[in-house]
């Protein structure tokens, strides 16, 4: 009897296309049976809670809220070292003016949403209402004085209306000396139970299609989105990339700590335990 394919969820960002970019073609030259999930990261954080995936990059606070049904990917993560463009708060008024402002939350995001908690409340002193409404870049500051965008909609995003900008990787950076981990690549604990060989080998073309892919991230660019080197946002995109950080060493294990403990103690989330690795 033919297994069922294991399931693995893809963030339809910018972000991620180094891991997935290629990684269908190296799945079906290794005869491996997968299907491929692909949505936002809100999205797959209820897919893998309800065991409708086996695994997918999820916000790192989602593996915080499951611990006991998780484990991660010991060496591959998504976070920056310090500003991250995707993750804004756009502003029609400085941000030291959003005192018991009502702010736009993201549907698409989790752990931007608690960071931004975090920022204002800790680093600001303030106190905010919060309103989780969907990601429409033309009207999500309709109603609001402050709007939280994430992925390539918050990179993109040109208003018509002067807007201040502030970029949360850069802001924790500022107040912690830390990067951020928005994400951790995550894996059921009964997937991972069930069929540890098929995952350490997607494991194995994961870290592989990575480190090809940003090794020539112009290649990357021109075949999987079309654009150009002479394009405008050619520069923007790779710089982007660029700054991205997709390892989980000790400097980064160290803000998602931090970040975990906050959000913990603003009960924000349950109390954070050892991290808990696939091996």
């Amino acid at each position: 009897m033919k297994s069922a394919a294991l399931r693995v969820g893809m963030i339809r960002y910018l972000n991620c296309l180094p891991f997935y970019f290629g990684l269908e073609t190296m799945v079906r030259e290794k005869g491996l049976a997968a299907k491929f999930l692909e949505s936002h990261p809100a999205d797959l954080c209820r897919s893998l809670a309800a065991g409708e995936i086996d695994l997918a990059p999820v916000s790192s606070i989602e593996y915080l809220m499951r611990q006991k049904d998780y484990l991660i990917f010991p060496d591959l993560a998504i976070g920056a070292e310090d500003f991250v463009r995707s993750v804004t708060l756009f502003s029609k008024v400085p941000v030291n003016e959003l005192n018991h402002s009502t702010i736009a939350l993201s549907e698409e995001s989790l752990s931007s949403a608690t960071l931004l908690k975090i920022l204002l409340k800790l680093r600001f002193g303030f106190t905010n209402q919060f309103e989780t409404v969907a990601q429409d870049p033309a009207r999500i500051l309709d109603g609001h004085k402050a709007a939280l965008m994430i992925g390539d909609a918050a990179l993109f995003f040109e208003s018509e209306d002067w807007v201040y900008k502030y970029d949360l990787g850069a802001m924790w950076r500022e107040w912690t000396g830390t990067p951020f981990v928005f994400a951790l690549w995550t894996i059921r604990r009964e997937s991972a139970r069930e069929r540890p060989e098929e995952i350490r080998e997607i494991e194995r073309m994961l870290k592989c299609n990575l480190e090809r892919n940003l090794a020539d991230p112009e290649t990357l660019l021109r075949k999987a989105s079309g654009i150009l080197p002479t394009e405008q946002r050619f520069v923007q995109m790779t710089g982007y990339l660029a700054n991205m950080r997709y390892g989980l060493d000790d400097e980064m294990i160290g803000g998602l700590g931090k970040f975990f403990r906050l959000a913990h103690e603003e009960k924000l989330a349950p109390e954070p335990q050892s991290l808990e690795f696939f091996l």
